[in-house]
């Protein structure tokens, strides 16, 4: 076996894209990423490769003439914490079952950022930063896949910790299946949820109308809320509507909420999607008219609404004033009232106060997804 490692080439490229399709190619669950946006991505116009600092090398291992491995390693220059070096990151591994081949292509891309860049730490799966895809999923592979779910194969954490990779953090989603449940889980916060509404705050649908102007409004809050969390980065405009721009038509306006204060200043959201796996997988990760046909004719068949992300200023957390809470059990209505009787809470963090809201369940989950780390 060999390792080949490249930063643009167009044939090399292309091996690395493609052995990503075929090593799922029997799998009935995955969910094929669309061709142009990996094309994008790897691509130099992609936005990473031309910020200062940033840097990335792409590495291949082969049976001969044949992919049987890949990874990419990077260096974002804006993951640094307490003025320590930005760690390296691990992207787009794939691998066949085989330990040799995933320890041949870790050592390779380890030691190019070791010996190049000097990291501090390795980090991965990651590829780029957290909104271009990270995590390993540890827990329910037998499970119906979400679009935007980690999926890989159950092989992958381990070969990981094989290598030395240790447990960095952890997250699961949460099923809420039937109405009783969901009706009870809404009673939580339907108190405050009144209180808030007596005082003046306001929980407004997103306006598909201005479609553009409510994402930019959204980018702004999510930068705003979030800025604080470990190896989060901010990310431009253009990048983020990029990025959710093809949620549109998962999106019913009346499930992906802003929340204004008593005074008018919007102080959260929560942004909860239709399921729509089936119709996406049917893509089979191209846009052309005929898989848009195949996403059309599958988006009626959708059962459930996925809760993807929600948060509160830090003013609004400073406050103390429950808003968080008042909202989510305003999307459980809302979910009520639309029919629905499946819901699912995507991708907690361990540590996240969301667990609280949800009680019991936070601790009986069936998905469960974890991000690695190597000192060298």
């Amino acid at each position: 076996m060999a390792i080949t490692s490249f930063t643009f080439d167009r044939s090399l490229t292309d091996a690395f894209i493609r052995f990503g399709y075929d090593v799922y190619a029997s799998d009935i669950r995955w969910i094929p990423p669309f061709r142009n946006d990996m094309d994008r991505q790897l691509s130099p116009a992609f936005p990473f490769y031309r910020k200062p600092g940033n840097a990335h090398r792409h590495f291949l291992a082969l049976s001969g003439r044949r992919v049987v491995g890949r990874v990419s390693a990077m260096i974002n220059a804006d993951m640094r914490h307490d003025q320590e070096d930005p760690p390296g990151l691990l992207g787009f591994f794939e691998c066949v079952e085989d330990p040799a081949v995933c320890r041949d292509l870790l050592e390779a891309a380890c030691g190019w950022l070791v010996a190049e860049h000097g990291v501090p730490r390795v980090i991965g799966p990651m590829n780029f930063d957290i909104w271009h895809g990270y995590r390993f999923m540890t827990r329910g592979f037998e499970r119906e896949l979400f679009v935007g779910e980690p999926y890989n194969k159950t092989y992958y954490p381990g070969y990981f910790e094989s290598a030395g990779f240790c447990l960095k953090r952890r997250w699961h989603s949460v099923e809420i299946v039937g109405r009783g449940l969901i009706e009870s889980l809404a009673a939580r916060g339907a108190e405050t949820f009144e209180k808030l509404l007596g005082q003046g705050y306001r929980f407004e649908g997103f306006d598909v109308r201005r479609f553009g102007q409510e994402l930019m409004r959204l980018h702004g809050l999510v930068m705003e809320t979030f800025g604080g969390f470990p190896d989060f980065t901010l990310i431009p405009p253009e990048e983020f509507v990029a990025l959710f721009a093809g949620s549109r038509l998962a999106l019913n306006p009346r499930l992906t909420l802003f929340f204004s204060d008593d005074a008018g200043r919007t102080a959260g959201f929560a942004v909860a999607l239709l399921e729509l796996s089936e119709a996406v997988r049917a893509m089979k990760g191209k846009k052309d008219l005929f898989s848009r046909l195949q996403f059309l004719a599958r988006r009626p068949s959708h059962r459930r609404v996925n809760l993807y992300a929600g948060g509160i200023t830090p003013m609004e957390s400073a406050k103390r004033s429950g808003l968080g809470r008042a909202g989510f059990s305003c999307i459980l209505r809302r979910v009520l009232d639309l029919g629905y009787k499946e819901m699912l809470v995507t991708l907690i963090s361990e540590d996240n106060k969301s667990n609280g809201f949800l009680g019991p369940l936070a601790k009986d989950y069936g998905r469960e997804y974890a991000l690695y780390e190597l000192k060298p």
